[in-house]
């Protein structure tokens, strides 16, 4: 029973870690941003500022949402999901994340 808990976790990572890369490679390429990773997160660094942004599964208020936006210096923060569905989730944690790059990570538009 606690090896199936584990794995049944395990497998969640994995999938939310996978649907982060995914939204992290689809958004749209500035300078002087790249993609970076830590974990199971997906993100991107400016290379000047060192600013850095990641999306990984939720440790910890999975209840509210399943992926988590943490920003260098700054914190983190569960994204909700407001019981939508799969690809609604998605979509909004993709229009959270460019919000974010640009108002923190850019004084102009990342390259990957």
């Amino acid at each position: 029973m606690v090896i199936e808990i584990e794995q049944a976790e395990q497998t969640w990572r994995l999938l939310w870690s996978h649907i982060a890369c995914q939204i992290i490679s689809r958004l749209p390429a500035h300078e002087p941003c790249e993609i970076v990773f830590a974990g199971y997160g997906w993100g991107l660094r400016n290379r000047h500022t060192q600013r850095a942004l990641l999306i990984h599964p939720t440790a910890e208020g999975r209840e509210i949402g399943d992926l988590s936006l943490t920003v260098r210096g700054e914190g983190g923060q569960v994204i909700p999901r407001y019981g939508g569905d799969l690809l609604r989730y998605e979509d909004q944690v993709t229009d959270i994340v460019e919000t974010v790059v640009r108002s923190y990570l850019l004084d102009q538009p990342c390259a990957r």
